[in-house]
C-alpha cells in the first residue's frame, strides 16, 4: 500500500515537473520558439540532471548497505553453520555418555542384587550355624575326640567365615567401582548437558539475527527498486527534455534560416531538411582569386568597404558547382548580387553564389555536392565575369583558409 501511494506521488512530481519543463515546447508548432525559452528548458533539464545525480548517489548507498548486510548474513551463517558442527559433535558424546550411563546403571543394579544375595548367604549360615547346636563352639570342644580334630573343626569354621567375608568385600568393592564410574560418568553428562543448552541458545541467537538480517535485506531491495524506479522517471524527464530541446533548436533554426533567407531575398523556403557534410569544394574549375573577404575599395562605388566573399574570375558561362549538399533558399535576382543561389546545408552553414549568367536550381530544392546549380555571368554590380563566393555561419561570411588552399590571389582586380 504505501508502495503504490510512494508511486504515484512520483509519478504526480514527474508530471508536473514535464509540464513545467515543457511549457514552452509545447507551444512552440503555434508560435515562435525563442532562445530564452529553449535556455529555460536547458535549466530545467538541468535541475532534473541534478536530481538524477541525487537519486544515482542514494541507490549507490543503499546498495553499499544491502552488501554489507549480506556480508553480515553469510558470517552469521558460517557462524551458524558451525555451531550446529558443534551441537551435533556434542551430541554424538551426549549419545554416548548416556549409553554408558544406561549400561552402568544396570551393572550397579547387578551388583547391588549380589551383594544383598551373598550377604543374605552369609546371614543365612549364621543363623543355620547358630540354630544347629553341632557348630556352637561348646558343642566344638565337645565333641572333639582329639585335641588335634578341635584345631581342625576351629579352623574350618574359621576358613568358612573369612571366605564368606572376602567375598562380601568383593562384591562390595564391585559395587562401588561401578557407582565411581558412573558418579563420574554423571557428572560428564552434565557438563554435556550444559554445553549443548549454551550451544542451542547461541544457535537460536543466530537464526534470530539471521532472520532479522533477511528481513532488513527485503526492506533494503523494496527501498532500492523504489528509489530505481523514481531514478527512472527522472532519466527519462531528462532524456524527453532533452528531446523537447532538440525540436525547439531545430525549430529556432528553421526560422533562423527563412530569416536569412527572407533577408536576402528568398520567396517561399520553409527550410532545408538536407544537412551537408561540412566539408566544401571550389565551386568553379578557375582557381583565379581576384578579390578576398574583407574591407576593400568596391570597384564600382569607390568607397572602402567590407566584402562579405570571394571574387573567383572565370569565363562567362563557366559551370558553377554547389559546395555542399543541402537545399536551395534563394534563387533569383538579389540586389548587388545579381542572379543569385543560396544554399542552406543544414548544418549552420550557407553558401551563397552571385552574378550569375543564368540559375539552373529552384527555392526548395535538395542539391548534391558538385550538382550544377547555375552558370558564370556578370549580374548585379558587377565589372565582369566572375562568380562571387561565399560560406557563411549563420549570417557570419568565413574566411576560406580552413577549407581551400592551392589558389591564386590577385587582390582588388574586381569586382
Amino acid at each position: 500500500m504505501l508502495k503504490n501511494i510512494r508511486k504515484s506521488l512520483i509519478f504526480v512530481l514527474m508530471a508536473a515537473i514535464l509540464l513545467g519543463a515543457f511549457s514552452p515546447a509545447l507551444s512552440f508548432s503555434a508560435y515562435a520558439v525563442t532562445q530564452e525559452e529553449i535556455d529555460e528548458l536547458e535549466d530545467e533539464k538541468d535541475k532534473i540532471a541534478e536530481k538524477v545525480k541525487v537519486q544515482e548517489d542514494r541507490i549507490k548507498e543503499l546498495e553499499k548497505e544491502q552488501s554489507d548486510f549480506l556480508e553480515l548474513k553469510v558470517a552469521l551463517e558460517e557462524r551458524n553453520a558451525y555451531t550446529q558442527q558443534q551441537i551435533n559433535v556434542n551430541q554424538l558424546q551426549l549419545d554416548y555418555i548416556t549409553d554408558v550411563l544406561d549400561q552402568k546403571s544396570l551393572e550397579l543394579e547387578s551388583a547391588k542384587r549380589t551383594e544383598e544375595e551373598q550377604l543374605d548367604k552369609y546371614r543365612a549360615r549364621v543363623r543355620a550355624m547358630e540354630e544347629n547346636g553341632n557348630y556352637s563352639i561348646l558343642a566344638i570342644f565337645l565333641n572333639a575326640a582329639s585335641l588335634s580334630d578341635l584345631l581342625t573343626a576351629m579352623d574350618d569354621v574359621g576358613e568358612i567365615m573369612d571366605a564368606d567375608k572376602k567375598l562380601e568385600d568383593e562384591y562390595i568393592e564391585a559395587r562401588q567401582n561401578v557407582e565411581t564410574v558412573k558418579a563420574q560418568f554423571d557428572a560428564l553428562k552434565a557438563e554435556y548437558d550444559l554445553k549443548q543448552e549454551k550451544l542451542t541458545a547461541e544457535q537460536n541467537s543466530l537464526k534470530a539475527q539471521i532472520e532479522e538480517t533477511n528481513a532488513t535485506l527485503e526492506e533494503l531491495m523494496k527501498n532500492i527498486d523504489e528509489e530505481s524506479e523514481t531514478l527512472e522517471g527522472f532519466q527519462k524527464a531528462v532524456e524527453e527534455a532533452q528531446a523537447e530541446i532538440d525540436k525547439m533548436t531545430e525549430e529556432l533554426e528553421r526560422q533562423r534560416r527563412a530569416a536569412i533567407a527572407a533577408a536576402n531575398g528568398a520567396t517561399g523556403y520553409y527550410g532545408g531538411i538536407v544537412t551537408g557534410s561540412g566539408n566544401f569544394i571550389w565551386p568553379v574549375s578557375c582557381t583565379y582569386i581576384t578579390s578576398c573577404v574583407g574591407n576593400r575599395f568596391h570597384p564600382i562605388s569607390g568607397q572602402w568597404k567590407y566584402h562579405s566573399g570571394m571574387d573567383i574570375g572565370c569565363q562567362f558561362g563557366d559551370s558553377i558547382w554547389a559546395s555542399d549538399g543541402g537545399t536551395v533558399c534563394i534563387a533569383g535576382v538579389n540586389g548587388g548580387y545579381g542572379n543569385c543561389v543560396m544554399i542552406d546545408h543544414g548544418n549552420g552553414y550557407y553558401t551563397l553564389y552571385g552574378h550569375m549568367s543564368s540559375i539552373a536550381c529552384s527555392v526548395n530544392q535538395t542539391v548534391s555536392q558538385g550538382q550544377v546549380i547555375g552558370y558564370v555571368g556578370s549580374t548585379g554590380y558587377s565589372t565582369g565575369p566572375h562568380l562571387h563566393f561565399e560560406i557563411r555561419s549563420g549570417t557570419t561570411c568565413l574566411e576560406f583558409n580552413d577549407w581551400f588552399s592551392g589558389l591564386t590571389f590577385a587582390p582588388d582586380s574586381g569586382g
